[in-house]
């Protein structure tokens, strides 16, 4: 993931003007630079992300369109050996 840009000296500022004591704008700064640094998804990751959906999702069209071929040949494959069964028996019977 990319890192996020996050001035904590521009915060530390904003909160001290804001009128909190210096140590506490810093530890809120530090808490919220650590929750912030780790999981967080950019706009790059995201769209990253996405290609690999359009691939995955392309690829499955794929294979479901080779399986759907695949069983219409079987079905055909079968109809005829019903075919094949229900003359031959209607032979041996007639």
């Amino acid at each position: 993931m990319t890192t996020l840009a996050f001035d904590t000296h521009q915060a530390v500022k904003a909160l001290c003007e804001a009128g909190a004591a210096e140590p506490l704008a810093e530890a809120v700064v530090a808490t919220v630079g650590n929750a912030i640094a780790g999981d967080v998804a950019t706009k790059a990751d995201i769209s990253e992300v996405q290609t690999e959906i359009a691939r995955v999702r392309a690829e499955l069209k794929a294979e479901i369109g080779g399986l759907e071929a695949r069983l219409y040949r079987h079905l055909w494959i079968m109809a005829v050996g019903i075919v094949g069964l229900t003359v031959t028996l209607v032979k041996l019977i007639g």
